[in-house]
């Protein structure tokens, strides 16, 4: 099962508290850029486009989504990546990005209402992925993009090493995504900057169910 993989939760966020949670915040931003542009590269983001970026941290994914001109919501679980991701995005075209509270299983977003959702380095926190790809279905409109990426972690790695899927877990994911009612699941491997990412791909069809 897809869910068995999960080294956290994305409901327990303690962590992301107080000062610890900024200097976590801070840590997330670095050496993400080739991420970010990779993942907004791979979903084709453009002017016009409505992107979700579930477990957004600091917004690094959502200013870059912003920059290529597109309307970015942001969802976080943890106030103090809302409040850093607010802080960072507040000029410039940040200024075209909500960030709200919420988490994959229950997005604070209307039926339809995104043209492109990501996740990234989040899946592995969440406890229910099922009910997420479910929820992201839900929310993207007809013929909407999705893209997940993780590290690419190795098969009974521990630590920090397993916070990412392994291709096994990947293979599952876009199982469960292709069940959940998105199209076209797969997925593949890719490279950004030193890091190697396994990354699932699917959309939602144009002819799909409400």
């Amino acid at each position: 099962m897809a869910a068995d993989h999960q080294h956290g939760s994305a409901h327990g966020h303690e962590r992301f508290q107080g000062v610890s949670g900024l200097v976590c915040g801070a840590t997330m931003l670095v050496g993400r850029g080739s991420l970010s542009r990779l993942v907004a590269d791979l979903a084709g983001v453009g002017p016009g486009d409505r992107v979700l970026d579930v477990g957004c941290g600091p917004g690094g994914a959502a200013r870059e989504a912003a920059r290529r001109g597109a309307s970015v919501t942001g969802v976080d679980p943890a106030p103090v990546m809302l409040r850093l991701g607010r802080y960072l995005s507040a000029s410039g075209s940040g200024r075209n990005i909500v960030f709200l509270a919420g988490t994959a299983e229950e997005l604070p977003v209307a039926d339809g209402a995104v043209s492109v959702a990501w996740a990234i380095s989040s899946v592995h926190h969440w406890p229910d992925v099922p009910a997420g790809l479910r929820e992201l279905h839900r929310v993207l409109a007809p013929g909407g993009r999705l893209i997940i990426a993780e590290r690419l972690s190795r098969p009974g790695a521990r630590g920090l090493g397993a916070h990412g899927l392994t291709e096994a877990q990947a293979a599952e994911t876009a199982a469960a995504a292709q069940a959940a009612g998105l199209a076209g699941a797969r997925h593949e491997t890719h490279r950004a900057g030193r890091r190697t990412l396994a990354v699932v791909r699917a959309h939602r069809a144009a002819d799909g169910p409400g």
